[in-house]
């Protein structure tokens, strides 16, 4: 290649990029959708969930609902995360090339996620493996059961669980134990990967709510999660515990 096509395809170059316009980005394109994020500097993903006018961010914990936008300025797709501007473009069908415009920058990519787990296999009762084991193990040494507890009204003796159990259905997770149960309503995204609650842990302490579970492995009989819990007092700090096996029962 010669010195002045070289030049000629620089030029060119140059001028491609100054008339270059992205196309036009819609809500569609984001709506509904689930987007990792990866973080290569932290060995971290991020995940952002769009629905119709906010976003939920899934990390280690979540963030809650923040109010998100798409708009245009001189051919150009900014997405507005609450008071975040982010200059956006799409590369490919399932991937967006993006810059963070602030007090520093930073160049990202965000990469639409698909259904990860059927939700349909969330319904049921679960226990934690290392529960059941335990009890239904004879060959582990234990101590000598104690006397059941008298059933509180409203309450029959069949009622009693030594173990936790979880009861998900459609809308809603149950926590079963002794005595006592609690519910929360639940939010699962559209990938089936994150689940939000505030369920009351009674086996944990009865101020501690868990409120976020990532699932990791979703099969018909077994599921494994990271989860978070927080103390409703504030005496202590949100925990995470991460790899628990549950395996359904019924």
């Amino acid at each position: 290649m010669n010195k002045l096509t070289l030049i000629t395809l620089l030029i060119f170059a140059i001028v491609s990029c100054k008339k270059r316009t992205d196309l036009p980005l819609v809500e569609s394109q984001f709506s509904n959708k689930t987007f990792s994020v990866p973080i290569p500097s932290q060995n971290d993903t991020i995940f952002y969930e769009f629905k119709d006018s906010t976003y939920q961010e899934y990390g280690n914990f979540w963030n809650g609902e923040i109010p998100w936008r798409l708009t245009r300025y001189e051919n150009a797709n900014f997405l507005v995360l609450r008071n975040r501007v982010i200059g956006i473009r799409k590369t490919n069908d399932t991937t967006f090339s993006c810059r963070y415009i602030g007090s520093y920058e930073n160049d990202f990519e965000m990469i639409e996620r698909k259904q990860k787990w059927n939700k349909e296999l969330l319904t049921g009762t679960w226990v934690e493996k290392n529960h059941f084991d335990y009890y239904t193990n004879d060959s582990i040494p234990k101590p000598p059961p104690a006397p059941k507890p008298s059933a509180p009204e409203g309450f029959s003796e069949s009622d009693f669980h030594n173990i936790p159990r979880y009861r998900i259905d459609t809308n809603s997770i149950y926590l079963d134990y002794d005595y006592s149960r609690s519910k929360s309503k639940i939010q699962i995204n559209t990938t089936g990967e994150f689940i939000k609650m505030n369920l009351t842990n009674h086996h944990i302490d009865y101020n501690v709510q868990e409120n976020f579970w990532r699932i990791k492995h979703l099969t018909d009989s077994t599921m494994i999660i990271d989860k978070t819990s927080n103390h409703l007092l504030g005496t202590k700090h949100d925990k995470a515990l991460t790899n628990i096996k549950l395996i359904k029962i019924r």
